[in-house]
């Protein structure tokens, strides 16, 4: 089964949610996400310190691209005989408890237990006075898209192949490290956002989904992309476009927003307009079909 589809079944007759997180009114959000060993990651690239900052970095980006603020959280180990050693868990809990820290978050609770292969889930409870959700956008705004696409693509491909080639040491940082957009925020805030979520599937599919969400046309330009030049040249535009757990932020705007928010680039790359949901890519005045549409969790033979 597809993953929408067994979302769609463990929901039943209800309606599944559309975001990331959900909004307690009146003013919480909760979230929550995973990192599964031989899924997500595997200890011969990525040590303690790595993982605990990218469990907290994945959730954070959810609560940013709500709109809100990360404030509580809690922590579920499922630890594997490599996991539950004792240099492993005080190099973890060390590296957990700094990156907590920097958002101002707290540790309130959580389980642990024994499994055979690391499973890492993070829930976060965040603060927001009117979130932004998937489903706000109108037609009219401009889609923005914050950074570049593509690094997290050729840093996991790079760590597949065992290079050493040094050009590669910030792509790889960026596949086993992302960074949330937790930093543009505020200056975020200063405009009209009517839908946001984080790139985490690639752009191709997380384009999707906020169109759909949206009930409307994504006209997208690809020349217009910002795509790391690196990852283009090695990758070609297909795999930088199905990039992954890049988590930089996509959203709709009525307003021209700058080019740059708190030393972070942001770059126009469409607009939503009425029509059936979905996405059209353009290249050179000419619809554009991506031959592939990035990392799917489930493929309909499993």
């Amino acid at each position: 089964m597809k993953e929408s589809e067994i979302i769609r079944t463990l929901f039943g007759t209800t309606p599944p949610p559309e975001d990331d997180c959900y909004f307690l009114a009146p003013n919480r959000l909760v979230t929550t996400d995973s990192l599964s060993e031989g899924t997500h990651f595997l200890h011969e690239w990525s040590s303690a310190p790595i993982l605990a900052r990218k469990l907290v970095e994945v959730n954070v980006s959810d609560i940013t691209a709500s709109g809100g603020r990360p404030k509580e959280c809690f922590l579920n180990l499922g630890l594997s005989p490599l996991s539950r050693k004792k240099e492993w868990i005080r190099a973890f809990s060390k590296e957990l408890r700094k990156s907590l820290d920097q958002y101002g978050m707290k540790l309130v609770g959580g389980d642990t237990f024994s499994a055979s292969k690391t499973q890492l889930t993070l829930t976060v409870v965040g603060t927001v006075e009117k979130p932004w959700l998937r489903s706000g956008g109108k037609p009219g705004d401009y889609l923005y898209i914050t950074g570049s696409l593509g690094k997290s693509q050729l840093g996991l491909q790079v760590l597949k192949k065992k290079s050493k080639d040094k050009r590669y040491q910030e792509t790889i940082a960026h596949h086993l490290s992302p960074k949330s957009r937790y930093a543009i925020l505020n200056s975020l805030k200063k405009f009209q956002i009517h839908a946001c979520m984080d790139i985490t599937d690639g752009l191709i599919q997380d384009a999707e989904r906020l169109a759909t969400t949206s009930k409307g046309k994504l006209k997208i330009q690809v020349e217009s992309i910002p795509l790391d030049p690196l990852a283009l040249s090695e990758l070609g535009f297909d795999l930088c476009l199905g990039s992954g757990e890049e988590l930089e932020l996509l959203f709709l705007s009525p307003e021209i927003l700058p080019t740059d928010l708190a030393g972070i680039p942001v770059t126009m790359v469409g607009k939503l307009e009425k029509g059936k949901p979905g996405v059209q890519f353009r290249k050179g005045g000419k619809i554009y079909v991506p031959k592939s549409r990035g990392f799917l969790h489930f493929t309909e033979e499993e």
